[in-house]
């Protein structure tokens, strides 16, 4: 019960700490947003095609934010299509929407692929669940 719930408030404040990150200067000016980063690859293992733009190409809005875990101590920061994880691994990438879902396609900077490619599901206000291709799923929370 303990592990837990220092696990649980290690998770929080790494969340806390990076949500405040690319925030408002100190004269209360939001940095430009810095450029997305290139499609990874042409397909994935789990054959689902990485068009660049994807099909429409702009994730939601909703999924804009930072997100973490309680369970893997992963945190996801989201900024238009440019989408950052952070945790074990320092991971960089995009999201677009593929078929009706939002696709996750990251690339790690050590060269883990655990998290590279995974498909948004019940994306709400406050929650979400992304299956990772090969690993399974982490849920996420929005952080406040």
């Amino acid at each position: 019960m303990i592990k837990q719930v220092c696990k649980g408030a290690v998770t929080v404040a790494a969340v806390v700490a990076l949500s405040g990150c690319g925030g408002t200067g100190p004269d209360g000016v939001e940095p430009p947003e810095s450029p997305s980063p290139a499609a990874t690859s042409a397909a994935s293992p789990g054959g689902v095609a990485a068009t660049p733009g994807g099909s429409g190409g702009k994730a939601d809005a909703l999924l804009t934010g930072t997100w973490g875990t309680r369970t893997s101590l992963v945190v996801l920061r989201v900024r238009g299509r440019a989408v950052e994880m952070m945790g074990a691994h320092h991971c960089q990438g995009e999201v677009a929407k593929e078929g009706g879902l939002h696709v996750i396609r990251l690339t790690c900077d050590d060269g883990n692929t655990d998290r590279s490619v995974g498909r948004v599901y019940g994306l709400s206000a406050d929650g979400m669940t992304v299956e990772w291709e090969g690993l399974g799923a982490d849920s996420f929370e929005r952080a406040r």
